[in-house]
C-alpha cells in the first residue's frame, strides 16, 4: 500500500475557510502531544472527541466509533458539514487542526493509524501556502485548499510551517469499510520529493573538507547544528528536524544489516 494519495474528493476550500472564520478564539484547544510539537498546534473538535473540560482534552479520540451528532456544525458551519456527510464511512474523529505560523511538529509515528490496521486518516486542506513542509517517511508531500489526501501516519511524519500565517486541516480518522477501500484503491499515489539535507548529505559524501568538519563535532546535538552551518552556508535550506530523521533512518539501516 502506497504512503500517500490524493483521492478522487475534491472540496469547496473557500467555502469551508469561510466555515473556519467563524469558529471563536477560544473554542480552540491546545494538542495534547506536547512533546511532538514547537510552538502552537491547537485543534477543535467537530465530531468524536472526549468532549469539555469533565472528558479531558476534547481533541482525544475516544473508543470505538461515534455516532456523528451535527449540531452546531451543521447551522454555522455548512461546508464543513457537507464534507463531513460526504464520507460513507464510520468515523471515530473530525477535527480541525491549527499549526500556527513558525510551528514545527517532531517527526513521530501514529501507532496503529493505517489502511492495515483497519483505521486511516484523512486530511483535507483548508489554509496552507508553499512555506508549510508535510514529510512522511522523509519525502515531502504537497497538499493543496480542497484536496483530499490519504496518508499512512503509521509511517514517521514531520510538518514545518515556515510562512507567516497559520496552517490549517480538516483531520478525519475513518473507519475502512469498502466504500473507503475503493475510494483509496482509486487515489493518485504522491512519491513526495526528498528533503533538501539529501542533496547535502550526497555532497558531504564526496567532499573531504566537510567530512573533516563535521568530524570534530562532540555530540549529536554539536553534529546536528554544524551540519545546518555548514549546509546553509552552501545554500542548502534545511532543519536540524531534517537531519535527526536522516540520523534515524541511518540507524534502522544499521541495525537491519546487522540482524
Amino acid at each position: 500500500m502506497f504512503a500517500a494519495a490524493r483521492l478522487p474528493l475534491n472540496f469547496n476550500a473557500d467555502g469551508i475557510e469561510e466555515d473556519y472564520a467563524r469558529i471563536g478564539a477560544g473554542e480552540w484547544t491546545a494538542h495534547f502531544n506536547r512533546d511532538y510539537f514547537q510552538g502552537d498546534w491547537s485543534g477543535v473538535s467537530l465530531h468524536g472527541g472526549s468532549g469539555g473540560p469533565a472528558g479531558g482534552n476534547s481533541l482525544l479520540v475516544g473508543h470505538g466509533v461515534a455516532d456523528y451528532d451535527a449540531s452546531g456544525v451543521k447551522d454555522r458551519c455548512p461546508h464543513l458539514h457537507a464534507v463531513i456527510e460526504s464520507f460513507h464511512c464510520p468515523l471515530r474523529a473530525v477535527r480541525l487542526l491549527k499549526l500556527s505560523a513558525g510551528s514545527i511538529i517532531r517527526e513521530h509515528r501514529d501507532y496503529d493509524l493505517g489502511y492495515e490496521q483497519g483505521e486511516v486518516r484523512i486530511h483535507v486542506p483548508v489554509i496552507t501556502h508553499p512555506q508549510v513542509e508535510f514529510y512522511l517517511d522523509n519525502k515531502r508531500i504537497i497538499m493543496n485548499p480542497g484536496e483530499c489526501w490519504y496518508l499512512d501516519l503509521n509511517r514517521p511524519h514531520r510538518v514545518y510551517n515556515r510562512g507567516q500565517t497559520d496552517r490549517i486541516h480538516l483531520v478525519i480518522d475513518c473507519v475502512l469499510n469498502d466504500w473507503l477501500r475503493d475510494i483509496i484503491s482509486k487515489g493518485e499515489a504522491c512519491e513526495g520529493k526528498e528533503s533538501s539535507f539529501e542533496d547535502f548529505r550526497r555532497l558531504v559524501l564526496v567532499d573531504p573538507e566537510l567530512q573533516q568538519q563535521l568530524a570534530t563535532a562532540q555530540d549529536r546535538v554539536e553534529l546536528i547544528a554544524k551540519s545546518e552551518e555548514l549546509g546553509r552556508a552552501r545554500g542548502f535550506d534545511f532543519l536540524a528536524a531534517d537531519v535527526e530523521a536522516a540520523m534515524r533512518i541511518a540507524r534502522e539501516s544499521l541495525k537491519r544489516s546487522v540482524a
